[in-house]
């Protein structure tokens, strides 16, 4: 089933794009929301979600037109999770190794890298 499309889906993505670029610079430059509780990269990406789920609303296609699937969310989460998770131990742990052979011991800290004002 081919549906009628009116609008360029490239004009429509470079116009979303622009949207939130301009959302994003209001958000460092304006409200500076990496200096708040809330970090950066927040406020631009849920725009960029209602602006996405507005424009297939309005062309009317769904969230499955455009490649998400309803019955692999949970587990494509996970699998990002474990991806990150192994790669990251990887990494750490030849981190540990080599400066373990070069005689400085090492350990991991956790801290929250966002400035409160």
């Amino acid at each position: 089933m081919e549906r009628n499309i009116k609008c360029k889906p490239i004009n429509l993505c470079m116009i979303i794009f622009m949207l939130c670029l301009l959302v994003r610079f209001v958000e460092y430059f304006l409200i500076e929301t990496d200096k708040t509780a809330i970090g950066e990269n927040v406020l631009h990406k849920v725009v960029g979600i209602i602006l996405l789920a507005l424009v297939l609303k309005k062309i009317n296609l769904t969230w499955g037109g455009i490649g998400f699937q309803k019955n692999g969310f949970a587990s494509g989460i996970l699998k990002g999770l474990l991806l990150g998770s192994v790669c990251f131990a990887v990494s750490f742990g030849l981190e540990l190794g080599i400066l373990a052979l070069q005689g400085n011991p090492a350990h991991l800290e956790i801290y929250i890298g966002s400035v409160f004002l």
